[in-house]
């Protein structure tokens, strides 16, 4: 993977996969975003059936990309965006460049609703690998560290993700806050 450290993927991925060398970030998350960005552009109507309430003509995309991709937007976000190891740049470079197609989309189409969920540590109890630093990340976040956000459970990233698609007023950039708040819609 573009990192350099795929063989880590092992340890740390949830699935324990290990990538190949033509598994770039681009290659896996902004080319494959695009694609279907394009397939959903060219669809003349949807029928989407019960997944969506009657009358929506828009069809429910969420895109996973990280709380980093609005360093941007944060005060010294920049400063962090310079000092990135060089495998983090083309990481956020991919996830920027889907967020930014799915807005232009909208704009120029409109046949997609976005919602862009933006979270930081991602985690479970199995992951061993990660517990140690969950504290440390909610702490600095707690204070106030701008570029720092709280941890993220898996079961609310996925729960958020699920009420987004059947939420017509799910839309936009979705940080941790309105990610735990969307999450309680489907409990």
């Amino acid at each position: 993977m573009d990192s350099g450290l795929g063989n880590l993927n092992k340890i740390v991925s949830g699935s324990g996969s290990i990538p190949g060398e033509s598994s770039t970030y681009d290659a896996i998350t902004r080319m494959t975003a695009y694609n279907v960005i394009s397939a959903i552009e060219k669809k003349q109507s949807f029928n989407l059936g019960t997944m969506m309430n009657k009358g929506s003509n828009r069809y429910p995309f969420c895109f996973v990309s990280c709380a980093e991709a609005g360093w941007p937007n944060v005060p010294y976000g920049d400063t962090m965006d310079n000092i990135a190891p060089e495998w983090l740049r083309r990481y956020l470079l991919a996830k920027r460049s889907v967020e930014t197609r799915l807005v232009e989309s909208n704009a120029k189409v409109g046949t997609i609703r976005s919602a862009i969920y933006r979270p930081s540590l991602i985690w479970d109890w199995t992951k061993f690998d990660v517990l140690p630093v969950i504290p440390i990340f909610n702490i600095a976040a707690a204070v106030g560290v701008p570029f720092v956000d709280k941890t993220v459970r898996v079961e609310t990233l996925a729960d958020a993700i699920v009420a987004g698609i059947e939420g017509e007023d799910v839309e936009g950039v979705q940080r941790v806050g309105e990610m735990e708040n969307i999450s309680q819609r489907v409990r």
